[in-house]
């Protein structure tokens, strides 16, 4: 009997250890961020970024400061915590490893306040929280099906940033599909998560001046002389 419940307890501990395990986040060192901290690298961040398997707490404040503020005078990922601190993004204890992938819940409360999104009665009654905002988001197509435990991919990040922007601009986070055909009735929509292609925004949306992407104009056409 005795031996029975030694071993019970054995396989308890030993599923016990599995879902401690299995509850861990994913970590990645020397993410974008790490790499290219300057405002002056935002493009190198964001080429980093798209190609990373989640996105990681100091590359999500970076991004979402840059978008905020056009720039990121933080040089260091506490002083990034600082800043997110200040803008009422996280609470005050709040201080997870920089390495660790992001939470999508406090990015949506810090995506609600930059942009202004009130939400529903739950929201406005409370402010931004993460459960409710990631709820907003979601239903406003910001950021694809997730709750507000789960991560983004660095791709995903970047489509979020972009889609916050439309959001600010417009109103609206759905970007106009190129239609199939020519003269067809309907135009589609980019889903949330799916891979970003309005790279171009990117100029407007990190901070930098709406020119980087553009070529020169070409140079107007000299008047025509009437014999």
């Amino acid at each position: 009997m005795r031996s029975d419940r030694v071993i019970t307890m054995c396989v308890a501990s030993v599923l016990l250890m599995g879902c401690c395990i299995g509850c861990e986040r994913a970590r990645i060192k020397d993410s974008a961020v790490d790499q290219f901290p300057r405002s002056a690298q935002e493009l190198d961040f964001l080429d980093a970024l798209e190609k990373q398997m989640v996105v990681t707490n100091d590359d999500a404040l970076h991004g979402l400061i840059v978008f905020a503020d056009g720039t990121d005078l933080s040089s260091t990922y506490e002083g990034r915590i600082a800043v997110a601190r200040q803008k009422q993004w996280v609470g005050s204890g709040w201080s997870p490893p920089a390495d660790e992938s992001a939470q999508i819940g406090w990015m949506s409360v810090a995506a609600c306040r930059i942009v202004g999104i009130k939400g529903g009665l739950t929201m406005r009654l409370m402010g931004p929280i993460p459960r409710y905002a990631t709820k907003e988001l979601v239903f406003m197509d910001v950021i694809p099906l997730r709750t507000e435990n789960q991560s983004l991919s660095g791709r995903e990040f970047v489509d979020f940033i972009n889609r916050l922007a439309r959001v600010q601009k417009s109103g609206k986070a759905l970007a106009l599909a190129e239609s199939p055909t020519k003269g067809s009735s309907g135009e589609g929509v980019i889903p949330a998560g799916a891979p970003n292609q309005l790279l171009d925004q990117s100029s407007v949306e990190f901070g930098l001046p709406n020119s980087a992407f553009s070529a020169p104009a070409a140079p107007a056409p000299a008047p025509s002389e009437v014999p």
